[in-house]
């Protein structure tokens, strides 16, 4: 029988193997193996009572976005396919969530501009520096470095002046990446503008369009991607709903998708979900099979192995056989703190959140603050008002040091809803979550020891492992869905499964995005 070993039950492991159960017979054996004691990553949703009834907790990422993009789409597909269409819940394109999106500065919240059209209330505080990055870039000759990868920090303060960074890029860094822009890889965070400049005669914005006829050449031939006809027609409410909306989750928070992809894989006779079960060695058995030795001596023979692993969680599992992106890969940590207050609208502006940049962290402690009642009331079932405070990131040791991280964190989360937004009074609810070492940081030579990765990956169990994860293609989980979904459907060749090596690292399209034009 022909099997097939996933390694990691989060996100990027369930739907690695969702997809593998819809290509291959039930004759093949497909086994997730998960270190903890549940699968689903860090998309965690708390239920939590309070004395006015039940509240949900979110302890990692709480909405995803729509849009025509694969990597959108890939999730708005899997949602229809686990029928949980009646599940979600909707954020319109004109709602405050959607419209309204601020950075800290100068002790204000600042409305960050949505549109052209929002431009005519002029710029906010902390938007200005733009005008004048612009104007430098347009003017400032040439200054591309002979090294082919920089700092984030490094590649905007060359180009567009130091303010964009302080004020505005490291916001944005901190909300996704949880990392100081000072560490993190402009070539792979920005690459169409790192292109860009490399392209241009006087910098970034006179390269940018060689750049989209670069990416329209790349792109020729190629279908754009949309939802098949077929699977609009079974379903024309659900895709005209999502196509007015920005962004959802459901009403019983992010969980529920990784429980129902696990609910539904369980129900097939050829998958095997283990929690529970760290992985401790990888080898080649005396078949030239891969062999997966989990803690407890037990060992998995599989054809093929994806490995969802994060990298940090790979350290010696292969033996002395390692690769610089082991080595130099951080992961960030975050403190996630749900504060649930009562009564609605206690926040002093309709929006999503806001963001906190470098040159506000005199002012503020936090990354940034969501208003989680804001961007989906629905899921609030009384009269509450929730918000998150992100902490730590690269202020971690900083900020907690060798003190008790879940006390120090409620103290700061509540001192940061209460000076910066005004909130005061007993919270019905504080909950805190530490996400130890949770999002990997792009650091600056990342292409390049993604190139190194890509072949140390086929050297591996004789060609018998390949790759997919946040520390690749994106951290996002419609970027862990997408490229499981790709490397299932369009790089694994399941019908040789049991006769030869697949040879493939999982990592062939997105080094090739990275690629220079001839």
């Amino acid at each position: 029988m022909a099997a097939i070993t996933v390694l990691g039950g989060g996100i990027s492991g369930l739907s690695t193997a969702w997809y593998l159960a819809q290509k291959v017979p039930t004759t093949v054996s497909i086994k997730v193996i998960e270190a903890s004691s549940r699968v689903g990553g860090w998309i965690r949703t708390d239920r939590r009572h309070t004395p006015i009834g039940e509240i949900i907790a979110e302890a990692g990422p709480r909405t995803l976005r729509t849009g025509k993009s694969p990597d959108a789409l890939s999730v708005l597909e899997l949602v229809d396919d686990l029928d949980l269409r009646s599940h979600i819940i909707l954020s319109d394109a004109q709602s405050a969530a959607a419209r309204n999106r601020y950075i800290y500065y100068d002790g204000t919240l600042n409305r960050m501009p949505s549109s052209l059209s929002s431009l005519a209330s002029g710029l906010p505080a902390a938007a200005t520096c733009l005008v004048g990055g612009v104007w430098r870039d347009f003017t400032l000759k040439s200054n591309t470095p002979v090294e082919n990868d920089e700092s984030v920090h490094a590649f905007i303060g060359r180009r567009f002046g130091q303010k964009v960074d302080d004020n505005l890029a490291s916001a944005v860094m901190h909300g996704i990446y949880a990392a100081d822009t000072k560490d993190l890889s402009a070539r792979a965070l920005l690459y169409p503008f790192w292109l860009a400049d490399r392209m241009g005669k006087r910098g970034v914005i006179s390269g940018l369009r060689k750049v989209a006829r670069v990416s329209r050449a790349r792109h020729a031939g190629r279908s754009v991607e949309s939802v098949s006809g077929e699977r609009r027609a079974r379903n024309p409410e659900f895709w005209t709903s999502v196509e007015g909306a920005s962004m959802y989750s459901f009403r019983g928070g992010m969980q529920t998708l990784p429980d129902e992809m696990a609910k539904k894989l369980r129900e097939r006779p050829n998958v095997e979900i283990s929690v529970g079960s760290k992985v401790v060695a990888a080898r080649v058995g005396a078949m030239g099979k891969a062999q997966i030795e989990v803690d407890g001596g037990r060992v998995i023979e599989s054809d093929h192995v994806v490995n969802t692993l994060p990298l940090h969680a790979m350290q010696g599992v292969f033996g002395s056989d390692q690769t610089p992106m082991l080595d130099h890969t951080p992961y960030s940590s975050v403190v996630v703190v749900n504060l649930t207050y009562k009564g609605r609208g206690r926040t002093p502006v309709d929006g999503f959140g806001y963001l906190v940049p470098r040159a506000s962290q005199h002012e503020s402690r936090a990354l940034g603050v969501v208003f989680d009642s804001c961007a989906l009331p629905e899921q609030d079932t009384c009269d509450v008002t929730r918000v998150t405070v992100m902490l730590g990131g690269p202020r971690f040791r900083e900020l907690f040091g060798s003190k008790d991280v879940e006390a120090e964190a409620k103290l700061l989360a509540l001192d940061t809803v209460q000076r910066e937004l005004g909130i005061r009074g007993d919270a019905l609810d504080v909950h805190v979550t530490v996400g130890t070492q949770c999002i990997p940081t792009y650091t600056t030579g990342y292409v390049d020891r993604l190139q190194q990765m890509h072949e140390w990956t086929k050297r591996q169990l004789n060609g018998r492992m390949s790759l997919v994860g946040a520390a690749y293609g994106g951290p996002a989980v419609p970027q862990c869905v997408n490229h499981a979904r790709t490397h299932v459907c369009e790089h694994l060749n399941l019908d040789t499964l049991g006769q030869s090596p697949q040879c493939v690292s999982g990592l062939e399209e997105i080094i090739k995005a990275f690629d220079l034009p001839a």
